[in-house]
């Protein structure tokens, strides 16, 4: 039987919103204002999991990663989903996550398309496999 101590779902967004924020320049919002400018980047979907390891939780997890642009934005589109494809490569496993270790990271896929009211629009989707620290 697992014991689920609490769901890393808001922790996890937190760390990736502020590894975003810090590390690249393309505007990161958590609740996008408005007249806000294009690009920008939004976290969408997330998928908890959770793994029995013997005595200790463990999460399976996935986080898509949004990036709107302009109709004619393919490029900046593009060129942001690369960028955050090597922060969380290269930052991913070191993350500070409260009560939480990230064994690993990698990115699942990317995406990009055009949206057909709103402009050009991206997806990465990460996976993170996390550890919870028992005290």
């Amino acid at each position: 039987m697992i014991i689920i101590k609490d769901i890393p779902s808001i922790a996890l967004r937190k760390a990736v919103f502020a590894l975003l924020k810090d590390g690249q320049e393309t505007p990161v919002y958590g609740g996008v204002p408005t007249g806000a400018k294009l690009p920008y980047i939004t976290l969408g979907s997330g998928s908890f999991k959770p793994l029995a390891v013997k005595d200790s939780c463990m999460w399976q997890t996935s986080l898509a990663v949004e990036v709107w642009g302009t109709l004619n934005g393919k490029r900046d589109v593009n060129e942001t989903l690369n960028n955050i494809a090597v922060l969380l490569s290269y930052y991913g496993n070191s993350m500070k996550i409260p009560d939480y270790q990230v064994i690993e990271t990698e990115i699942d896929m990317v995406e990009d398309f055009p949206e057909l009211t709103t402009g050009y629009h991206g997806t990465l989707t990460a996976r993170f496999l996390l550890q919870r620290i028992e005290d």
